[in-house]
């Protein structure tokens, strides 16, 4: 082996062998991720290419660096040689490794077993990073070290990866850097989350999380920064569905094994068809809208109280508009095509709209616009705890058949289109798209309308 007291060989900046670009963090959080001694553990979560990889990668090598020896491990072996070890050999810089080790960053070389790394680091001692997979973490209860970094662990169905090797981070660095185990993955709603996820009432983990750094690496960030090919993220999408779109391209935390649908069956909606009244003038009515410019719909649902069950709610008013393939939704209309402002406002001129509740991503305009010609009181509903106690509430309405409806085939299908996604927090849920063509505008007008119907004394 090289002698130590050699100069030091590092980088002012880690640099990928093959495209000739230096390493940059996309935001604070990663950068925190990096370069940060403390806390004791650390989650980079991430999509398909969001560069979760690299990040733990140059944290290796920033420890290696300053006198550190640590473990690089991938869930199983094949993992390691085919993606975490091509992806190390882009950054490492071949100058750092002693002289007799550098033959293994050839692209021709391919690791057959586990396998051992020494680098001079910046003070010319020798440090090492013990290489492999961890298909049985037993055999890794050996090393004690610094650092531990274990890539894609959502691959493992067990956390005893991730306590064997707690168990050997154990070593002070030089100067006193404290150890510190850092995961790199895809998330996945096992272990991962109970180690990771929100702390929630009676947490056995709630020590653990609040000794850990998540951090959230978005595929589209990493396609922004010039480091995946154009438009990979929307072409990927394409294959997915919602559900796993939101896993495998924004690393949110779900269980993509099992699909829920909104509904379990759609006989429950179909039960809830009724025949009504016709909608009188001064009945008090909830309109909500849901809308979509250029790649959804945009859906606008009154609802009432039902008119002889006032516990209960009626749909009344149902409408969908449809944008467009190129350009974009004209929200006033013309006479003879008229768009959602125009209908709206006949509605509110019709009937005795009592208020008009909206998603105000794209609708602060036209709200402000209106609310100032006094056409209608607006309320702009949050799309955050509102939605989930709004969702949670519909589901119940319609299984308990507490909402009428007259068949409208448009609202079926938006209801059949949607999954639940779960919150873990409140125990609530978001209606969510199974796939990313279908529409459920119309179902989360109802949704807000409902609610706001209900809440209202009418």
């Amino acid at each position: 082996m090289d002698q130590p007291n050699q100069s030091p060989t590092w980088p002012t900046e880690f640099i990928n062998a093959e495209t000739g670009r230096a390493y940059t963090p996309h935001h604070a959080e990663e950068r925190a991720f990096v370069e940060a001694d403390g806390p004791r553990y650390g989650l980079g979560k991430g999509g398909e290419g969001g560069g979760k990889s690299v990040m733990g990668i140059v944290k290796n090598l920033a420890r290696l660096k300053r006198g550190c020896s640590g473990i690089m491990v991938s869930p199983d072996f094949e993992h390691f040689k085919k993606s975490l070890w091509p992806e190390f050999r882009r950054w490492c810089p071949a100058s750092a490794l002693v002289e007799k080790d550098r033959y293994r960053l050839a692209a021709e070389w391919e690791a057959t077993r586990p396998f051992e790394l020494h680098f001079h680091d910046q003070a010319g001692s020798v440090t090492t990073l013990y290489c492999g997979g961890i298909e049985d973490p037993s055999g890794w209860e050996g090393p004690n070290v610094n650092f531990a970094h274990f890539d894609e662990a959502r691959r493992h169905r067990t956390a005893a990866a991730l306590k064997v090797l707690d168990g050997r981070v154990r070593i002070p660095g030089p100067g006193g850097i404290a150890p510190q185990l850092y995961l790199t993955t895809t998330p996945a709603k096992h272990w991962l989350y109970d180690f990771f996820g929100p702390v929630v009432a009676d947490d056995e983990r709630a020590a653990f999380k609040a000794d850990a750094r998540v951090v959230t690496l978005l595929t589209a960030d990493n396609e922004r920064a010039g480091n995946l090919e154009q438009g990979f993220t929307s072409k990927r999408r394409q294959s997915l569905t919602e559900a796993e779109a939101r896993v495998l391209l924004e690393a949110e935390w779900e269980d993509i094994d099992t699909t829920t649908r909104f509904l379990p069956s759609m006989t429950l909606w179909d039960a809830c068809r009724e025949t009504l009244p016709a909608l009188g003038a001064r009945e008090p009515m909830v309109v909500a809208l849901d809308a979509g410019v250029s790649n959804d719909s945009f859906g606008m649902v009154g609802v009432t109280r039902h008119p002889e069950r006032r516990r209960d709610v009626a749909a009344r008013f149902i409408q969908e508009w449809i944008p467009p393939k190129r350009g974009t939704l004209d929200f006033r209309g013309t006479d003879d095509y008229p768009g959602p402002e125009m209908v709206l406002r006949r509605l509110c001129r019709d009937y005795n709209v009592v208020q008009v509740c909206y998603d105000p991503y794209q609708l602060v305009d036209m709200a402000n616009r209106l609310t100032s010609e006094g056409v209608a009181w607006f309320r702009a509903f949050a799309q955050g705890g509102d939605r989930l106690e709004a969702d949670k509430q519909l589901l119940d309405l319609i299984t308990q058949r507490r909402l009428t409806h007259d068949g409208h085939l448009g609202l079926r299908q938006h209801i059949d289109n949607a999954d639940r996604k779960p919150d873990p927090e409140t125990r609530k849920l978001r209606i969510v798209k199974r796939e990313g063509a279908l529409k459920v505008d119309l179902a989360v007008s109802l949704s807000m309308a409902c609610y706001e119907c209900l809440r209202l004394d009418l």
